[in-house]
């Protein structure tokens, strides 16, 4: 009897134990992001574009750039764009940007992106060090995906 039970438990625990490895250990499931691809192949063509300058200042190799001057280098900047905001925000090179002209200002979600940009820098380089005491490169800090959660459009609260 106790032989039956014993082999009832591990038959039960292996199930178990096979149910939450295919759930992601019981976290929330993650949708793939479907854009990834996309946005990869954008940047490849931009770095293909730029061959050579990726380590220049990024203001000195892309035109029309007003929030991020004189920061970073231009493969930095590339990053930042696909694994940073286009990430967090679940979108696309083309939601913001003219892919066949990149420093175009026609799509107003670029401008809207550069309002956010400076919203970001002012609550944590102004407003949260004020609460915290803390400053915004050693603790937590707002970013893209705080309000977004991979949508363009936040959820209202």
């Amino acid at each position: 009897m106790r032989i039956l039970l014993m082999i009832s438990i591990i038959s039960m625990s292996v199930i178990a134990l096979s149910f939450v490895a295919k759930t992601n250990a019981g976290l929330p499931h993650i949708p793939e992001d479907s854009l990834a691809e996309d946005r990869l192949k954008y940047m490849n063509q931009v770095l293909e574009s730029i061959k050579g300058k990726e380590g220049w200042k990024a203001d000195s190799v892309f035109k029309n750039l007003k929030v991020i001057t004189g920061k970073i280098t231009a493969k930095h900047f590339l990053l930042m764009m696909n694994y940073g905001w286009s990430t967090e925000l679940g979108v696309s090179c083309s939601y913001c940007h003219d892919v066949r002209n990149w420093e175009s200002d026609s799509i107003e979600a670029k401008n809207i992106a550069r309002g956010m940009w400076n919203m970001r820098q002012q609550i944590n380089g102004e407003i949260l060090p004020k609460i915290t005491g803390k400053d915004y490169w050693t603790n937590p800090k707002v970013t893209c995906i705080t309000c977004h959660r991979k949508k363009p459009k936040p959820d209202a609260p």
